[in-house]
């Protein structure tokens, strides 16, 4: 007998939904907040509820659905930042008159498909949560029905989100084929039973490398890892800067952690194999994101190869194996979601001439005009570059150091270089702020409190990182049972 309240979670979301698609229909265009304000308080329930029952969550035994403390932590976490996306796409669209309920209720489809890929211990309940979120963030791209810079990333995400969930379900296939079960456990002790006799099991070896491979390339397509980035310039272009702020947080969040789940658990016997792979795709992926990135003019597209740069840095800390490595990249990719929340969200309460940011020269004298969103968006590119104290800093200090413990100390040179190679374009991002001529045309949409006190929290994060430092080895910790 199965028992629901392991998934009460997402009961509370599936239902929200349902009953806000209803309710909606009965609210007058004047009052549409309303529907808003109720998704904001079911998010909040589901929050709740999740620490309040956490230790009754944590007794689920179940193969197929993981309800465990490292799950659960990272479910209040993408909710949380989801509450503080909706914040500052509720403010956007209210402001260009572009508000629409269904914007946040597909948003809500694709958190639910978020915490099935986070829970799913069966590749097969991986690929439907992949879909859900996927299908979810083919409608928000195109949601501006008047651009049709929209209409093309709409276009392009979903035909190269096709071709990649085609390489996910051929490895998934393989998997199945070679090893009679979709489930985590079971593939894991069937990988283990290779180690027997290896002589007699090498095609079969051959053949999991493969499904590997496939399910790997999946993977990179979904975080934007170099060379399967090529939708990102154009779909964090072509997207309302709010969508860019969704695409560029919390997806990657839950990519990251199906990939510890899969390379550091299920296929960690494959070490030698997948490693390499790893890496050439890291070095890449900074190669690729810091270079292209100097030439931006537009500061979505510098901000998506930044993107780029910044998943090659996480690479590094997975492809190295260790738990500590892992504990490295997880500080890396919270570090990088926090601080690309502040960036975009800050970025969608200033207006050019009535539109909305676009290209960095619009930013022209932003210091003079408002000096203390000039202020915010100066710490928050610093630490993006990694000038301590900011956290940025010590999530590079961790990969880097984690890449000298393991003696790859030419890879930990390279990753300072590109380090400095992608500082030029932060900088001349606050250049433009402080030294360019003043622009009357810049203005903003709402005030900066919220993200003012966004800001100070990146700062005392920076100033005390063993919060977060903590928060990624507990977490760890309770994935590895160590």
């Amino acid at each position: 007998m199965i028992n629901y309240l392991f998934i009460y979670p997402e009961i509370i979301i599936s239902a929200g939904l349902c009953i806000i698609i209803i309710i909606d229909l009965f609210i007058s265009a004047n009052y549409k907040s309303i529907s808003y304000y109720l998704i904001q308080i079911i998010l909040a329930y589901c929050v709740y509820h999740i620490f309040s029952y956490s230790e009754f969550m944590n007794t689920n035994t179940s193969n197929l659905y993981d309800t465990s403390t490292f799950s659960n932590i990272f479910k209040v976490f993408i909710i949380l930042i989801l509450l503080l996306i909706f914040y500052y796409t509720s403010i956007f669209l209210k402001y260009f008159n572009k508000y629409k309920t269904e914007y946040f209720v597909i948003s809500l489809f694709g958190l639910l498909g978020m915490m099935i890929m986070i829970s799913s211990q069966h590749l097969l309940l991986l690929y439907l949560g992949i879909e859900l979120l996927s299908l979810s963030l083919y409608s928000i791209i195109a949601f501006n029905k008047n651009s049709l810079f929209s209409s093309e990333a709409a276009v392009k995400y979903y035909i190269l989100g096709a071709i990649s969930s085609g390489f996910l379900l051929f490895g998934i296939s393989l998997i199945y084929g070679l090893t009679g079960s979709l489930f985590y456990h079971e593939i894991i002790e069937q990988l283990s039973l290779l180690n027997v006799n290896p002589l007699e099991n090498d095609m079969r070896i051959l053949g999991l490398v493969f499904a590997l491979i496939f399910i790997f390339i999946s993977l990179s397509f979904k975080f934007g890892a170099a060379p399967f980035h090529m939708w990102i310039p154009d779909v964090y272009h072509g997207s309302m800067i709010t969508t860019t702020l969704m695409l560029s947080t919390i997806p990657k969040i839950a990519v990251f952690i199906i990939l510890i789940k899969l390379l550091g658990s299920v296929f960690s016997s494959l070490y030698i194999f997948w490693i390499d792979m790893l890496l050439i795709l890291s070095i890449l992926s900074l190669l690729i994101g810091n270079i292209i990135a100097i030439s931006q003019k537009n500061i979505k597209r510098m901000l998506a190869y930044s993107t780029i740069a910044n998943i090659g840095f996480i690479f590094l800390g997975i492809s190295m194996g260790s738990i500590d490595s892992y504990k490295a990249a997880m500080f890396y990719t919270l570090t990088y979601v926090i601080t690309t929340i502040g960036a975009f969200g800050l970025l969608s309460q200033l207006i050019y001439k009535n539109k909305p940011i676009e290209d960095i020269q619009e930013l022209s004298g932003l210091s003079r005009n408002q000096p203390f969103p000039a202020f915010l968006l100066m710490v928050i590119m610093l630490s993006y570059i990694g000038i301590p104290p900011f956290i940025g800093f010590h999530a590079k200090l961790f990969i880097i150091q984690s890449l000298v413990h393991s003696e790859y100390i030419a890879l930990g040179i390279f990753a300072v270089l590109m380090t400095v190679i992608g500082s030029y374009y932060y900088l001349r991002v606050i250049k433009v702020i402080y030294f360019d001529n003043e622009s009357e045309e810049l203005k903003s949409t709402s005030s900066y409190i919220v993200t003012g006190l966004y800001v100070i929290i990146l700062i005392l994060l920076g100033i005390f990182p063993d919060i977060l430092g903590q928060l990624s080895g507990y977490s760890i910790a309770n994935l590895f049972n160590t």
